[in-house]
């Protein structure tokens, strides 16, 4: 129950948040409907197998996870002393990482705030720290349900794209406002236009 439980909500805010960055970014909604096209055209194309098979679903994905990470924090307690660039962080001490901020930061990403898939393009992926992404957290005590979730979520979006596009509409929050507690969930939800294909 536990693994359901915890990846409903935060693949919902990835899906919502993820529909709106397709939205703002037609050229990549375009890029991606195009590989959907191709490589699963009909409702019944879509499983496991072909959801898998898809590089730029993947690369969007990864990206709406970096932009937007639903969690607002991952924590650790320290299971030992240990002294990491100068700091000591003693055994017991629970240590807080926030995404978000790590994400957004020019030390790690070039122009942060762009939406931009191909930062996760293989090439570029074996460049980076891996430790840079991590909306599901990192190592050993990486989220259980990781893998799901992104199928999960990858599978929806292909439906979804399968017959409709993403527009902004008048009505749409731009920026989206983000909550402030465990998750960035918008507290107003985002309003968008789903156009038929």
């Amino acid at each position: 129950m536990i693994f359901l439980a915890a990846g409903y909500e935060t693949t919902t805010t990835a899906l919502t948040l993820g529909s709106y960055l397709l939205a703002r970014n037609p050229q990549v909604q375009d890029k991606l409907i195009a590989e959907i096209d191709k490589l699963a055209p009909k409702r019944d194309d879509v499983d496991y197998t072909k959801v898998s098979t898809m590089p730029y679903l993947d690369q969007v994905m990864c990206e709406i996870l970096r932009y937007y990470p639903p969690a607002t924090r991952l924590d650790r307690e320290c299971g030992e002393t240990c002294t990491y660039k100068g700091v000591t962080i003693e055994r017991g001490v629970d240590v807080w990482v926030n995404p978000y901020t790590m994400h957004h930061s020019s030390d790690y990403w070039p122009e942060p705030s762009k939406f931009d898939p191909d930062r996760f393009s293989k090439e570029n992926r074996e460049k980076r720290d891996p430790f840079t992404w991590m909306p599901f957290g990192a190592g050993p005590r990486i989220c259980v349900g990781m893998r799901f979730a992104l199928m999960e979520a990858k599978m929806a979006l292909v439906r979804v794209l399968q017959k409709a596009r993403f527009e902004t509409s008048p009505l749409t929050e731009i920026p989206p406002k983000l909550g402030t507690n465990d998750l960035l969930s918008p507290p107003n939800g985002v309003t968008l236009k789903l156009v038929a294909r």
